[in-house]
Formats: C-alpha cells, sequence, structure tokens
C-alpha cells in the first residue's frame, strides 16, 4: 500500500504542477508564481499586482480582486475572498457610485505558515504576519502580529498561537528554512 500512495502522490503532484503552469501561463498571464502553487476549481484572479510564493494553496472558489504578496507555505480554504478597501469611490456628490473612480486599494501581504479559513474576507490594505491564523467567517480589516490568531466580524485578536518561547522558536524555525 504505501508504494502505491506514494506513486499516487507523485502523479497527482505531476498533474497539479502541470496544470498551476498552464493556468499562470495561458489563463492567468499576469499571476507571477515562484514553486509550487494549488490552486482548486472555481479561484479567480482579477488583473492585479499578484505574486505567489512556493507552497501555496486556494481552496475552492477563491476570489482574488486586489493586489496580493503572498510568502511561502501558505494555505488558504475555500470561498476565501481578498478586497480592496477603495474599490470604489462614493463620497463625490453629484456622481453615481457606478461612474465613480476607482481609489487606491494598497496590497495585501501575507508573510510564511499563514493558514486562512474557510469563507474569510481579507479587505486591504493588510499586512498578515508570519506563522498568523485566521479563523473562518473572519472580516480582516487590519494588521495581523506574527504568530497571532484572529477571528470574527471585524476580526480581532483570539489569542497568541504560541507562548513567547514558543513564537520564538517558530519564527527562528521559520527563518533558517527560508
Amino acid at each position: 500500500m504505501l508504494h502505491k500512495n506514494k506513486t499516487i502522490f507523485a502523479i497527482r503532484y505531476i498533474a497539479c504542477s502541470v496544470r498551476t503552469w498552464y493556468q499562470f501561463h495561458f489563463k492567468w498571464p499576469w499571476v507571477k508564481y515562484k514553486g509550487f502553487v494549488r490552486v482548486m476549481s472555481g479561484t479567480g484572479f482579477a488583473k492585479c499586482n499578484i505574486e505567489l510564493g512556493n507552497r501555496v494553496q486556494f481552496g475552492k472558489n477563491c476570489k482574488i480582486i486586489t493586489n496580493l504578496h503572498i510568502s511561502d507555505s501558505v494555505l488558504i480554504a475555500s470561498n476565501v475572498s481578498f478586497v480592496g478597501r477603495h474599490d470604489h469611490t462614493y463620497n463625490v456628490p453629484g456622481q453615481y457610485i457606478w461612474d465613480s473612480p476607482r481609489g487606491n486599494n494598497g496590497t495585501i501581504n501575507i508573510e510564511r505558515d499563514v493558514w486562512i479559513g474557510h469563507g474569510s474576507i481579507i479587505v486591504g490594505p493588510v499586512n498578515i504576519g508570519a506563522g498568523s491564523i485566521i479563523a473562518a467567517g473572519s472580516v480582516l480589516t487590519k494588521d495581523v502580529g506574527e504568530c497571532e490568531i484572529w477571528g470574527g466580524v471585524p476580526a480581532q485578536k483570539i489569542k497568541d498561537r504560541f507562548n513567547e518561547q514558543g513564537k520564538i522558536e517558530h519564527l527562528k524555525y521559520l527563518n533558517k528554512s527560508k
């Protein structure tokens, strides 16, 4: 059984690599990626400044409609949206929102070893620190520090992922494994 599982894993890894290459060279050529990226069905990337690191996974039906930079080893569950805070200018008197110009949305930056839970909405510009977790269903509008767990609507810090010594050890590990 072990040999069979390794063979299936290798076949799936190669198929995923080929699919990723095809997607980022033909379907979304503006997206820059630096290694293994897995994109499940229904996920889409708007024509924005998007950079993805190595070992990044998007679940089903994710929507990326703002500038996004993701580092290595990041897990994004299904139905996660990345949106800009200033998509539409709404405060111009005598002008429909429909006709308004787009504002400057900045960039959402996600550092290494981050997990974003199902159905979360990340409203940029924000920075999500290394080793952090965003709980399912959260609406994140603020920067997240390293190794913190955030959740809720609007998202707030719930707790630290590790005690202080554990955080130091984990960040040292992340920096060593670059």
